[in-house]
């Protein structure tokens, strides 16, 4: 009886450790390259880094670091998209300093441009890609999963081929930070971002513990009787 009142109490010891997970708020920016038609985009193997912008929980990624994105292609058509199947894909991790971040895709809008409009030069063919989803942190800190954009931009000179490689650029940011480089994202929020290795609040472990090794003295001398 004493040995399971321990497993209990210790249970709820980590009950208390992951009820102070903070949600991801930042953003970063990432170069790469990736191929696409007018009816699917695909990320080659390797290649994208972090590059550009980076701030609020992921202040700590470094620019070169490597991005994995998601290998094979993803389907599109023109305007609003949502995943085959409805089923999230993760559309891209990132490890640095033990943390790791990824990007699952829940949905996503499609802008194919071949007319010199939106920004996408005279004889070029561009496509933009704004992808809502979810953000998570594992490893050395774990966090709450967290809304999230990510915004790719990708284009072939005139003349070049269709599904031929082409250089891309890509931007992520949380629903609740302000990316300095593309502007607001979808939430409203502008606040400083939160601090990027949240950990339990030392007092409060002070205290449980505290009241815990009372609770188990009581509980020695009730069973020792």
């Amino acid at each position: 009886m004493f040995k399971r009142f321990v497993v209990l109490a210790v249970l709820s010891l980590s009950s208390v450790a992951v009820a102070h997970a903070d949600s991801i708020s930042g953003f970063f920016s990432s170069t790469g390259t990736e191929s696409f038609t007018n009816s699917s985009i695909t990320f080659p193997p390797g290649g994208a880094v972090v590059a550009g912008a980076v701030g609020g929980t992921f202040a700590n990624l470094t620019g070169g670091n490597p991005i994995t994105f998601f290998s094979g292609a993803i389907p599109y058509s023109q305007g609003q998209n949502s995943t085959p199947g409805g089923t999230p894909i993760q559309l891209l991790t990132t490890t640095q300093a033990g943390e790791t971040f990824a990007f699952d895709l829940t949905g996503y809008n499609a802008n194919f441009i071949n007319n010199g409009t939106q920004g996408c030069g005279t004889g070029s063919t561009c496509l933009l890609v704004t992808g809502t989803g979810f953000f998570t942190g594992t490893g050395a800190a774990n966090f709450t999963n967290s809304p999230g954009t990510v915004v790719f931009t990708s284009n072939y000179a005139p003349g070049e081929p269709l599904g031929g490689i082409t250089s891309s650029s890509a931007s992520a940011s949380t629903a609740s930070s302000t990316d300095p480089s593309t502007g607001p994202s979808t939430g409203p929020s502008t606040d400083p971002p939160s601090d990027p290795s949240p950990v339990p609040e030392p007092a409060s472990f002070a205290l449980f513990g505290t009241g815990l090794l009372g609770v188990v003295g009581l509980a020695r001398r009730k069973f020792c009787v």
